[in-house]
């Protein structure tokens, strides 16, 4: 366990894995899920980017830049 003091003068202790709790675990699991969703996203707009090339044939598509 390490204590330390935040920026607002609190202290709070950072401990070991036992010490978090189920809501934080929760949270960090659910940002690893978005953030691999996210992953996919780009790598399937960067596909239809590849696909469509750079001037596709129909103007009325616009490919959405990131």
């Amino acid at each position: 366990m390490l204590e330390q003091i935040d920026h607002r003068g609190k202290r709070f202790t950072i401990g070991d894995e036992d010490g978090v709790d189920d809501v934080a675990h929760e949270r960090c699991r659910r940002a690893e899920l978005l953030e691999r969703q996210a992953q996919r996203e780009i790598r399937e707009l960067e596909r239809a980017k590849s696909v469509a090339g750079p001037d596709s044939a129909n103007p009325d598509i616009e490919i959405l830049e990131r």
